[in-house]
Order: C-alpha cells, then structure tokens, then sequence
C-alpha cells in the first residue's frame, strides 16, 4: 500500500472538508488517484515500468467491480463508491499522467493535453455531481498546471505569464476554489478564510 496516496495534504482535505458529505468519499478518491499517478511518474526511473503500472490502473477501472484485483485500497473504495465517480473521468485521469511518462522535457502540448485530461476528470467530475452550470475549463487547466508546476518544478520552471482566471464566488464550488488557491501558493489564515467566506 502507498500511504502517502491515501493521505492528502491539508489544503486538499480542506477541500474535502467543504465538499457535500454525500460527494466526499467520490472526491476523495479522485484526489487520491490523482496523488497516487503522480508517485508512479515522479518516480519512474524506467518510463516502461511506469507505463505497465498506469496500464495496471487503467485495466482495473475497466474491469467490473468484482473482478477488479484485491487488496488495492484506492480500488476497494472505488467500488464502494458504485458509480458516482463515471469511467471516463477514470480513464482521463490515467491518460493524463500517461502524457507525461517518457525521458527528457516534457513537451507543451503534451503538458496541454495533460492539463485539460486532469482538470476534467477531477473539477469537471465535481462540477457534474453538483448540478452547477459554472464554466470551470480555465480554472481546472490553471489549476492543473499550477499543481504540475509545484509537483515537478524541475520539469515545469516556467513561471505563469497569464491572468488567472477568476474563482467561483458560491459555496458550492468552495471545494474548487481552494484547490486552485492552494497551488498559488495561497496558504494558512488566507486559504482558511476562503474556506470560510469565498474571499
């Protein structure tokens, strides 16, 4: 078992923490798949190994619940979470982090790519569960990105150069908005007073 993937950082469970009870294990999760596939590429030596590992994944969620491989903790709460979380939002967070296995530098548009696969399967998943009508294209790409920057700086240095887009306002979205405050480097008393008041 990979602990650190089970255990999120406190801004994600602040997040989490805000979200509808009834969506928090869904969310969760995503966040936690997402944290897991992120280990497999940070420490991938062999991008082959890497590959097999995120081939893994992809075959598991693919597979009905009941023959998905046993003593997985990430598998065993996606089947108790039945179908809330929907199998493409799966397969995309796979696709995502597949774009960015390989040597050398990573190239824009696979980290384009990446971004939007990512920013989809987590804040556009959230966004459905919640009925909201809110166009959250920018700020899961931004959000995205940002993460990859502070997830890998020596991979992705470059500074933004554009405006960010700006955060929802309602408390519904609360959970969104202090994820991608989280990865602006936005921390203590100033992310906790986003939780509490969207400012």
């Amino acid at each position: 078992m990979n602990e650190t993937s089970l255990h999120l950082p406190p801004p994600a469970n602040l997040a989490v923490a805000y979200t509808p009870v009834a969506l928090r294990p869904a969310f969760t999760l995503l966040l936690q798949l997402d944290a897991r596939f992120a280990a497999i590429v940070r420490k991938a030596r062999e991008p082959m190994i890497a590959q097999i590992k995120l081939a893994w994944w992809r075959d598991a969620f693919a597979a009905e619940a009941a023959l998905r491989p046993k003593g997985e903790p990430l598998l065993q709460a996606l089947s108790a979470c039945g179908d809330v979380i929907s199998p493409s939002a799966l397969q995309d967070l796979v696709s995502a982090w597949e774009l960015l296995l390989g040597e050398g530098e990573w190239a824009a548009q696979d980290v384009a790519k990446h971004a939007a696969l990512r920013g989809r399967a987590i804040f556009g998943s959230y966004a459905v569960w919640i009925g909201d009508s809110y166009d959250i294209n920018a700020l899961s790409d931004q959000w995205a990105l940002d993460a990859l920057r502070a997830e890998f700086p020596s991979k992705l240095s470059v500074p933004n150069d554009q405006p960010l887009p700006a955060l929802p306002k309602g408390r519904k979205l609360r959970p969104l908005s202090l994820l991608a405050m989280s990865v602006r480097k936005v921390t203590g008393l100033r992310l906790i007073g986003h939780a509490l008041t969207g400012w």
